[in-house]
């Protein structure tokens, strides 16, 4: 039943790591005994991810950047931040209230570079709030925003530990859904949603339930039955409680959110047999999630069918939804070149930027962005 094979060379972890990883194997035995023998591969996610201390986001490892397992559009270039700047700058100039709520902040690049662009743009901005919910990320994000911006503008940086109350302004979540857990699910004599078990050596799939929600939503996919046998894929069902959750903080305020991912007739296209999940180590992308776990990243590509779905059940309004390249075309990124054409290797860099961020190979199309508002029609310059 194991539908994800790993044939990838990945580099060893030193003593201390191993002995991390240890301390959570220990931490989802305990979960997987005390659950008669299997849990849900969402729970298994939850663990690996957001164990507190152990998981991959709560523990101390580098994430981000060169030094760590992957790359993000905000530490491509300085560009991405600027563009949403920009296109701050268009809501805010329609009556949006001058205010950004970021989810989940990274190494705090985008921040940085969204509020020097306000700054430079002379917009009066009025706060900007950071919900992280590592406290280690956290950390890492104050110490890095502390050495870049000015102190009138870190007085009005503020960490939260829940959703705002009565927000409104500007909501940006940068690669935050891919990032929930999710339900992983094959068609093995009808639909079944796969858990894990330990088989006394290693992790590994096994069936955990035929009637799951999980399992339910996936029979509304197929509702015509044309997906294969042995077709594996993921479902999220994290969306309609995460979007009701935000709606009920906000009173008006437009929301962006930058991910990859695909509309559902391409997520489940009946091609994708082995799904979406992905796992990233040392800047190494491979499909096995039971390595390493809580070294690595653990993913899978948005359903952004599914997320505008819970984001209108929720009582947003979408704006649209558009690939990354369009998106920051729109914002004037090809303007955002310095208009010095003397330092060859700074045009050359930021020319590599730019493909790194639109090219369809790249970041351009794999990433969309969705735009949601709740109480307001606003127009959205990069949708």
């Amino acid at each position: 039943m194991s539908s994800y094979h790993s044939g990838i060379e990945l580099p060893v972890p030193g003593t201390e790591q191993i002995e991390h990883s240890s301390l959570l194997i220990d931490a989802i035995l305990q979960h997987i005994q005390s659950s008669g023998g299997v849990i849900s591969f969402r729970d298994y996610m939850q663990h690996c991810l957001y164990q507190p201390g152990l998981g991959y986001y709560s523990a101390g490892s580098t994430k981000f950047g060169a030094g760590g397992d992957f790359v993000t559009a905000p530490e491509v270039s300085t560009l991405f931040g600027q563009c949403l700047a920009n296109q701050g700058c268009a809501l805010f100039a329609q009556g949006l209230q001058k205010n950004i709520f970021e989810f989940g902040a990274g190494s705090g690049k985008l921040c940085v570079d969204i509020i020097r662009h306000l700054n430079n743009l002379g917009i009066d901005w009025s706060g900007y709030q950071i919900l992280e919910l590592s406290s280690d990320l956290q950390q890492r994000q104050k110490m890095f925003i502390q050495q870049q911006l000015s102190p009138n503008d870190l007085n009005k940086i503020h960490w939260l530990s829940n959703l705002p109350q009565h927000f409104n302004g500007l909501v940006i979540g940068n690669e935050v859904l891919d990032a929930m857990p999710i339900n992983v699910v094959i068609k093995n004599d009808g639909w079944v949603e796969l858990g894990v078990a330990f088989n006394g050596q290693k992790f590994e799939w096994v069936e955990f339930s035929r009637n799951s929600e999980a399992v339910q939503r996936m029979r509304q996919i197929d509702l015509h039955n044309s997906l294969a046998e042995q077709y594996c894929s993921e479902v999220n069902l994290n969306y309609e409680p995460w979007f009701k959750s935000l709606q009920q903080s906000c009173d008006k305020a437009v929301v962006l959110l930058i991910d990859y991912g695909y509309e559902q007739k391409q997520y489940y296209h009946v091609q994708r047999t082995t799904g979406t999940l992905v796992c990233f180590y040392q800047h190494r992308v491979h499909p096995d999630p039971f390595i390493y776990p809580g070294l690595q990243d653990i993913t899978a590509f948005v359903d952004f069918d599914a997320v505008a779905e819970a984001a209108e059940n929720a009582g947003f309004s979408i704006s649209g939804l558009t690939t990354q390249a369009k998106f920051l075309m729109s914002n004037g990124l090809l303007k955002l070149m310095p208009a010095d054409q003397t330092d060859e290797i700074l045009q050359l860099e930021m020319s590599q930027q730019i493909k790194t961020l639109t090219l369809p190979g790249e970041m351009g199309e794999k990433f969309k962005v969705i735009s949601l508002q709740k109480d307001l029609n606003l127009e959205i310059t990069g949708i």
